[in-house]
């Protein structure tokens, strides 16, 4: 039988050790499908709670959202400080019971490229700022990333590991309309080449 050479392999041979990714989730953070920007109510299988990191810190900041309008954000403190408690917390799990010792911050839930440069590249940067930190996984859509975000990103990836998770869902226009997903197939590949064009990881 064929190996499978798997993500988690690519890391290890990569890096000389397994890495852990820190599941991470930030208030403020939602989707265009959510706010009414494209869509309203969500992707008919829309359920974050159940697969957002189990923190505590969500309700800090209840009723505040982002979007790629946002002109300000009085909250970026309190974003700040709700990523390193989280990735302390997880990362110093993952050290105790595994033996990690080195990770990739995995900005999780909702859609994490949804919010002002700045606020993003406050985020990303303090993110890479932990120790044996090796990089980020970014989980967001096709149609909320920006050009400027994509440029600086494509920036970090030539020290860090740099992957953009885009949740595709489909390829054809049909399903993704039955879904609500609020774009089409033809956004869905226009992003994805522009990011590896500018040789960032997708997935």
């Amino acid at each position: 039988m064929k190996q499978v050479y798997t993500f988690g392999n690519y890391l290890k041979d990569k890096f000389g050790c397994k890495v852990y990714k820190v599941g991470i989730n930030i208030s403020g953070f939602t989707c265009p499908n959510i706010d009414g920007t494209v869509a309203k109510g969500g992707c008919t299988f829309c359920e974050n709670d159940s697969f957002s990191a189990s923190t505590g810190q969500t309700q800090e900041l209840k009723g505040f959202y982002l979007n790629l309008s946002s002109k300000t954000n009085p909250n970026l403190d309190k974003q700040l400080a709700q990523l390193e408690i989280q990735f302390n917390a997880i990362s110093k799990r993952q050290r105790q019971e595994y033996g990690a010792k080195k990770f990739l911050v995995y900005f999780q839930s909702f859609t994490n490229t949804y919010a002002p440069f700045e606020t993003l590249k406050a985020l990303y940067d303090k993110a890479l700022s932990f120790d044996n930190v090796i990089g980020l996984s970014i989980g967001t859509r096709s149609d909320s990333i920006t050009d400027e975000t994509l440029d600086y990103l494509a920036e970090i990836n030539l020290k860090k590991e740099i992957w953009i998770e885009f949740g595709i869902q489909s390829v054809y226009d049909e399903t993704l309309q039955k879904i609500n997903r609020g774009h089409d197939s033809a956004n869905v590949k226009e992003w994805i080449l522009k990011a590896k064009n500018k040789g960032l990881h997708v997935c």
